[in-house]
Order: C-alpha cells, then structure tokens, then sequence
C-alpha cells in the first residue's frame, strides 16, 4: 500500500490548483501549511491537502492526489 504525498516544497506547493473530490466530483479548495522546522530554507516543506465543500462527503476531512 502506498502512502499519500502531503508534503511538498514551498514552490511546488504554490502551482498547486482547486482539484475535483476523488469520493463525489466536486471542486475542492487546498490548504497549504508551512511546516516550520525553523532551519530557515529558502524553499521550506509544506503540508499539502484538499477538503471536499460537501460537508456529507468523505473527502471534507482532507486527500491528497498522489502516492509516494
């Protein structure tokens, strides 16, 4: 089983669109958050997922896209 990818670099994370809901088809927002680890890069790691609208849907507690 494969895990999901959450975790993107900053400059990746910003290309990052609206996506339909893999459970219902609607369109869902993302949420991007920076992981701080406090080393200062210049392109930190961030935690990426997207929540379904649908409150009634799986997808409103967050997916992701794609495997690791």
């Amino acid at each position: 089983m494969s895990t999901p990818k959450t975790i993107y670099s900053q400059s990746e994370a910003r290309r990052l669109r609206a996506q339909p809901c893999k459970q219902c088809g609607k369109m869902s927002r993302v949420d991007r958050r920076v992981q701080d680890d406090g080393s200062g890069k210049p392109d930190p790691d961030v935690s990426v997922l997207w929540y379904c609208p649908d409150v009634l849907c799986n997808g409103h507690d967050g997916f992701s896209l794609e495997s690791q």
